[in-house]
């Protein structure tokens, strides 16, 4: 194949010589390049693929040498062999058209630094590796007469904002006041030292602050917002749909925070509430008008917890500040990936967490390395579902079940479906234990029936949240149980969580099914979120059991069992009528939120969608979803203008257009637009309830 790409190039005709030598090394780097990502793609060692072509490389003049210095420097491994590739269609395009190539290019560069490959290698990439997204809301809807009205702050969601190294270990000295993550030199430090790079994003498992010697500090300002990395666009599409209507950075800010914190202690080693607070404050002033709150995802979380905070402090603040408040996309109820990151560190093919999961395969960290790294990061905690069996369901009933689930008695009640196995069984069973595959499927299939028959190493269990919960405190450790006990929603029986009664308000953690809105009658609120992609709800465990250590020296023992992951996820199940694909059950979303968390709160007529207990001014709140409708992978790699990913839709064009309308002061013309069920799931789900 990647003979004949080359031979076909050279079919032209003799010109100018120094022109037929520069033709002649492109026809040899594309030939090398398509050699060097059929042997990454056939071989499990993509790294020894790819040290062999780059040495090849070298061999083809100075300008190829550009080229092999920037794969050579950023891209080992797999992001080598997907560069080789980008060369290969690119330099071999007329006549190299692999469709199978592309296919594989397609579901890799979106994970690559698009831009700066073009900047560095001199390459324009071709139009099925970068966006067609030519639509431009901002100025549309200035041509209509709509213009700036209120001030905006944003507040960011997980993982999609910078962090600087400010203080560093010896191995990470020369990167001062760069960005170890969101940047290309979070791939450089990930990929020249993996372990250097693991000990400073990791928090302090004892306070979950800052380890010894070590500071990572939230990049500021937009731009620490607009891009994840050159090329992996986050709020960018949507700051400049701002900037098409007539907004600047004087009324349009980013408020950014570390992210891997809980939320007490954003306040508590950053003072995150105190500014954000000085900020609304001093852009109200500014411009003679209350302001507009824009969060993402997690930031939901941080905003409306600001809300107690600062009410706490000064009785009507919100009501004197806050004009309109824009939630997109929130996790308000917690997401279920946020458990399994913890219990086992694994994270599936969802959004955020899928960003994250980019860097933290197993083929580079351990599974085991992972979770202690997520345990440290409160704002995972944080994520823990919460509401408990009224919310998530029971073994019998879940208010999200679908009709074929019902059919099938089945339910996303059950959150933890767990099929235990000695070690032995397991280890001899390997990784992924296709030996038993068969009685763990029968588990799904016929509820066990066959299973029972092979069930003297195997016993199953279900758990639903709650139990899950406890599951999750038991495997971890005193101080990560009192950490979820002071960070997190979960069993807690009162407003605020249950550690710090009579203490400093700063440390609390507040239950949005026990804390009302602030009363703030004049503010508007909006839930825009989408739907129509799958998200993860429930999970299918295997649970290797610990065994009787004997004749081993008990030291060595317990090394061994540390070391161990005793839970992981069971991929070797999978049954498309209950919706549960390679040990997931998946149900409506936007990817990583479910229906359930996103949209729950906002339509439940006792929670937001009226007055209530928990909305006791009358807040008027107007929810819209929006059908996740990506378009071919060939002309737009993140879905195109009508993605509701949950990271992509901060660029899905109607959601633009509607925050856009908001923030010009007319959103008076934004009714409620409900396309899933959730209404149905508001019928089941009764909110006054012992939660």
């Amino acid at each position: 194949m990647a003979k004949d790409a080359a031979q076909a190039q050279t079919n032209g005709k003799a010109g100018n010589p120094s022109k037929d030598g520069l033709t002649q090394r492109k026809q040899k780097l594309a030939q090398e390049a398509v050699g060097a990502w059929e042997d990454a793609a056939a071989v499990d060692g993509l790294s020894k693929a790819a040290a062999k072509h780059q040495k090849a490389l070298q061999k083809h003049g100075k300008h190829k040498h550009r080229r092999c210095g920037f794969c050579c420097g950023l891209c080992n491994r797999t992001g080598f062999a997907v560069v080789m590739a980008m060369i290969a269609i690119v330099l071999a395009a007329d006549k190299y058209q692999d469709n199978q190539l592309r296919d594989k290019v397609v579901q890799q560069v979106e994970h690559l630094n698009v831009t700066q490959f073009e900047v560095l290698s001199g390459i324009k990439l071709p139009a099925f590796l970068t966006s067609n997204d030519t639509v431009r809301p901002g100025l549309e809807l200035l041509k209509e007469g709509y213009e700036p009205h209120y001030p905006i702050v944003i507040i960011p969601g997980f993982i999609t904002s910078g962090l600087e190294l400010w203080k560093g270990l010896h191995c990470a000295k020369k990167y001062f006041r760069q960005r170890v993550w969101g940047s290309m030199t979070m791939t450089q430090q990930f990929l020249m030292d993996t372990q250097c790079w693991l000990q400073h994003l990791t928090l302090n498992a004892t306070d979950g602050l800052d380890p010894d010697e070590v500071k990572l500090r939230a990049s500021t300002g937009l731009e620490a917002v607009d891009y994840f990395m050159p090329g992996y666009h986050v709020w960018a599409k949507m700051i400049e749909a701002f900037a098409d209507l007539g907004y600047d950075s004087n009324n349009l800010i980013g408020e950014t925070y570390d992210w891997r914190l809980s939320v007490p202690n954003m306040e508590y080693r950053d003072g995150y509430y105190t500014r954000l607070k000085a900020r609304f404050e001093v852009t109200k002033l500014q411009h003679g008008r209350k302001v507009m709150a824009v969060s993402h995802s997690w930031g939901d979380n941080v905003f409306r917890n600001f809300f107690h905070w600062v009410e706490d402090m000064e009785k009507g603040w919100t009501e004197k500040y806050i004009a309109t408040y824009v939630n997109i996309a929130g996790p308000v109820l917690g997401v279920p990936k946020s458990m399994t990151a913890l219990l086992s560190g694994e994270t599936r093919d969802t959004a955020e967490l899928g960003l994250l999961g980019t860097f933290m395969s197993n083929h580079f960290i351990p599974q085991q390395r992972r979770a202690e790294l997520f345990r440290t990061w409160g704002s995972i905690i944080g994520m823990l579902p919460a509401g408990g069996p009224a919310i998530w369901g029971n073994h019998t009933w879940a208010p999200d079940d679908t009709e074929d689930m019902i059919a099938a008695n089945a339910t996303y009640g059950t959150f933890f479906e767990a099929v235990s196995v000695s070690e032995t069984v397991a280890h001899q069973s390997g990784d992924q234990p296709a030996s038993m595959a068969k009685h763990l499927q029968s588990w799904v299939v016929d509820r066990g029936a066959e299973a029972k028959k092979a069930q003297a190493n195997q016993v199953k269990d279900l758990k639903n949240i709650d139990e899950a919960v406890d599951v999750l405190l038991e495997a971890g450790s005193p101080n990560f149980r009192q950490q979820v006990r002071d960070w997190a929603a979960v069993h807690t029986d009162e407003c605020s969580s249950s550690a710090h009664k009579g203490d400093d308000k700063s440390k609390y953690y507040f239950n949005p099914l026990k804390c009302p809105l602030p009363e703030a009658p004049s503010m508007r609120m909006y839930c825009f979120y989408g739907v129509g992609k799958p998200a993860e709800r429930a999970y299918h465990y295997l649970h290797m059991q610990e065994e009787r250590v004997e004749e081993k020296h008990i030291d060595q023992a317990k090394r061994e069992v540390a070391d161990e992951m005793h839970w992981k996820i069971n991929t070797e199940v999978s049954h498309e009528q209950i919706n549960l694909d390679h040990g997931v059950r998946k149900v409506d979303g936007d990817g990583t939120v479910p229906l359930i968390s996103s949209g729950l709160l906002c339509r439940h007529p006792q929670a937001w969608a009226a007055k209530s207990r928990l909305n006791p001014s009358g807040i008027p709140v107007v929810t819209r979803e929006y059908m996740h409708e990506p378009s071919g992978s060939y002309m737009d790699l993140r879905g195109g203008p009508r993605s509701a990913d949950h990271v992509d839709i901060l660029a899905h064009v109607d959601l633009m257009v509607d925050i856009l309308k908001v923030a010009a002061g007319a959103g008076d013309e934004l009714d409620n637009k409900i396309v899933s069920q959730i209404d149905r799931i508001v019928s089941r789900t009764d909110l006054e309830a012992d939660l």
